[in-house]
C-alpha cells in the first residue's frame, strides 16, 4: 500500500500513450458527456412517462420527432430498464430515443466516430437508438445496459475519486484502478484515443456483462471481468459505498496492530496518548515502512487524501512506539479509511 505516492487531493496522471486494443470483437463506442447538457435538450420530440419492468416507478422517455419507427419501443425500453440490476437511481433516469443514424451527431460527435449511444451526467439522460445501428451486431439492449452502467456510476461514490471516471468504489478498488492509473496503465475520463483503457467505460461494460455474460470483452485486459470483480460490481449496485469506516485500537506501551485494507480512498490515523509521554507511529505494509511520525508528544497523526493499494487486500502493521516520558499508556489509536 504505497501511501506516500498517493498524497494528492486529485490524482495527478502521468502522460499517457495510446494503449493497444484489448479484443478482436466488434468495436463498441459510446460517449459520456460531463459538465454540460448533451444535445438531448435540443432534440424535438414527444415525452411521456412509461412504467418500468419492475412496476415500481415510471420514467420519462422522449421519442424524437425524426424517429419514424414503432412508438412502442418507448415502453419496451422502459420495461427492459426495470429488469436491469438497479437501485433508486432508476427514478432519476431520462431516455431519449433517436434514429441510429442520428446518434453520433446528437451525442456531439460525427458519423465517422461510430458512437452507438451516450450518457449525460448533468441531465441524467441517455440518448439511445430506436433501431440497431446499420452494420453492427451489438444489440440495442446491450447498448442500453452499458449506458445504464454510467447512470449507476453517476449515483455512486468513489470519494475522493469521481466514480463516473474511475468506476464505483468496490469495483474500482478490486480492480486496482487507482494504482494502475498512477502507473500509467489506465486513462480515466479519456473518451478519445485511450477509450479502451478508460476505467469509467470498462465499469459500464463490466456492468453490462452482469446481464450479458457471454458478450465479448472489448476493453483493456487489465479490467477483464472475473468472478471476484463481478461480485464487487453487484455490491456497488445493491449496497453502494457511502462513507469511511472507523476502527479504534487501545493499548499501553509499545504495541503493533493489524489493519486489513480492501478499498482505496482517504486514510487517517490519529493517536491520542498521555500528555506526559512521547509516542511515535510507524506504518508498514509487506514489511516495508510506508510512513512514520517523529513529532514530540503523543498526539501524532497521519493523513492521506488518497491512499491506493497495490494488492486487493493489504494488511497494514501499525506500530506505536513509546519513546520516553510518562506512564506506559493508556492510548487510543483511531483509524478512518474507506474499508
Amino acid at each position: 500500500m504505497p501511501l506516500p505516492r498517493c498524497r494528492f487531493a486529485a490524482l495527478a496522471l502521468p502522460a499517457l500513450l495510446a494503449f493497444p486494443a484489448a479484443a478482436s470483437a466488434e468495436p463498441f463506442k459510446d460517449k459520456v458527456i460531463t459538465g454540460v447538457h448533451a444535445h438531448a435538450s435540443k432534440i424535438q420530440g414527444t415525452t411521456q412517462m412509461y412504467p418500468t419492468g419492475d412496476g415500481s416507478i415510471s420514467i420519462p422517455v422522449t421519442l424524437a420527432s425524426t424517429y419514424t419507427g414503432d412508438p412502442a419501443v418507448a415502453q419496451t425500453y422502459a420495461t427492459f430498464l426495470g429488469t436491469l440490476p438497479h437501485g433508486p437511481e432508476l427514478a432519476s433516469l431520462k431516455v431519449t430515443v433517436v434514429p441510429s443514424s442520428e446518434v453520433a451527431s446528437d451525442c456531439g460527435g460525427s458519423p465517422s466516430d461510430g458512437i452507438l449511444a451516450c450518457y449525460g451526467d448533468s441531465d441524467q439522460t441517455m440518448i439511445v437508438p430506436g433501431d440497431q445501428a446499420a452494420g453492427s451486431d451489438i444489440s440495442v439492449d446491450y447498448v442500453i445496459t452499458h449506458e445504464y452502467g454510467h447512470h449507476i456510476a453517476a449515483h455512486r461514490s468513489n470519494a475522493p475519486l469521481n466514480a463516473l471516471d474511475f468506476g464505483p468504489k468496490r469495483w474500482a478498488s478490486y480492480e486496482l484502478v487507482c494504482s494502475n492509473t498512477l502507473d500509467g496503465k489506465l486513462a480515466p475520463a479519456d473518451e478519445g484515443a485511450n477509450y479502451l483503457s478508460n476505467p469509467g467505460e470498462a465499469w459500464a461494460e463490466a456492468y453490462a456483462r452482469l446481464v450479458f455474460p457471454a458478450e465479448a470483452w472489448r476493453f483493456t485486459p487489465l479490467l477483464k471481468p472475473t468472478q471476484g470483480s463481478a461480485l464487487a460490481a453487484m455490491a456497488d449496485v445493491a449496497q453502494p459505498w457511502t462513507k469511511r469506516v472507523t476502527t479504534t485500537f487501545q493499548g499501553t506501551d509499545t504495541k503493533t496492530f493489524s489493519l486489513p485494507i480492501t478499498l482505496d480512498g482517504a486514510f487517517t490515523l490519529k493517536l491520542d496518548g498521555p500528555a506526559t509521554a512521547n509516542y511515535d507511529l510507524i506504518v508498514r505494509s509487506g514489511g516495508k515502512v510506508e510512513d512514520r511520525t517523529t513529532r514530540p508528544g503523543s498526539q501524532d497523526s497521519i493523513n492521506y487524501k488518497l491512499a491506493c493499494r497495490d494488492r486487493r487486500t493489504e494488511t497494514l502493521k501499525i506500530t506505536i512506539i513509546r519513546r520516553s516520558g510518562g506512564t506506559a499508556g493508556p492510548y487510543t489509536l483511531t483509524a478512518k479509511y474507506a474499508g
